[in-house]
């Protein structure tokens, strides 16, 4: 646990010295609100609540991107990055400080989100739906940390940027966060069930508004986030031993 402490300290830390990479986070997802979700639906309140879970779930792949993929990245190729992979503990330690930089991230990325929702539209939500909403989001971090690892241990250093720069907004689209979540039809609506954002999302929507998760978005969530840990490991043991100048 006291391993566990430090590097979360440390996380937070890295975190507090550089301000503006979290306002950077969420650019898109508080535009989003403003642009689309406030003028389009504000006057729905269903449309609005499922809207605003999409964006913070928007909000959690932007965050994954930047924090595992373009962080884990970034490590590989400094020499501090390589001396805390010799560090007593192994790499758990580190993944549980990063998963709860990221879980305390996602609050704080939620707040200016609900407070648009709050004062700009009509969605309602009870407070322990907020609050089952915020879980959801929670364990969202889950398979898109792993998804993010994999890419940041198994791809050149050089090129991660250029994937986690446009995978959130591939992750979002495929997985119909920018579509009506009750649409029946569409090629979105066929591919999205396969996608882990969907069942992420549907968790959210059913925490927060009138949604039922499907259970084939259910299974393959399960299953992504099973395949993904299996791959991240092997990515990150494969890049034992590494370094990229």
């Amino acid at each position: 646990m006291n391993t566990i402490a430090a590097y979360t300290k440390f996380e937070i830390l890295g975190a507090i010295r550089i301000p503006m990479v979290f306002v950077a986070l969420l650019f898109l997802p508080t535009v989003g609100m403003l642009l689309f979700v406030v003028p389009a639906l504000g006057d729905d309140p269903t449309a609005a609540a499922l809207s605003t879970g999409s964006m913070c779930l928007f909000t959690v792949l932007i965050i994954c991107s930047a924090q595992y993929g373009l962080g884990i990245a970034d490590a590989r190729m400094k020499p501090w990055g390589g001396y805390v992979r010799t560090l007593p503990g192994g790499p758990l330690p580190k993944m549980i400080s990063m998963i709860a930089m990221s879980a305390l991230f996602v609050v704080l990325g939620t707040i200016p989100l609900i407070a648009i929702a709050a004062i700009g539209t009509k969605a309602t939500a009870s407070v322990g739906g907020v609050l089952l909403g915020l879980g959801g989001l929670v364990l969202a971090i889950v398979p898109f940390s792993l998804l993010m690892l994999a890419i940041g241990y198994a791809v050149n250093p050089y090129l991660v940027s250029v994937i986690t720069n446009i995978s959130p907004i591939i992750l979002a689209y495929v997985g119909g966060l920018f579509t009506d979540p009750h649409s029946t039809s569409g090629f979105v609506t066929h591919v999205a069930p396969f996608i882990p954002t969907r069942g992420s999302a549907e968790l959210v929507w059913a925490a927060i508004g009138d949604y039922s998760p499907q259970p084939l978005s259910m299974v393959m969530l399960v299953v992504w986030t099973v395949v993904l840990g299996f791959l991240a490991y092997r990515a990150y043991r494969s890049d034992e031993g590494k370094r990229y100048r």
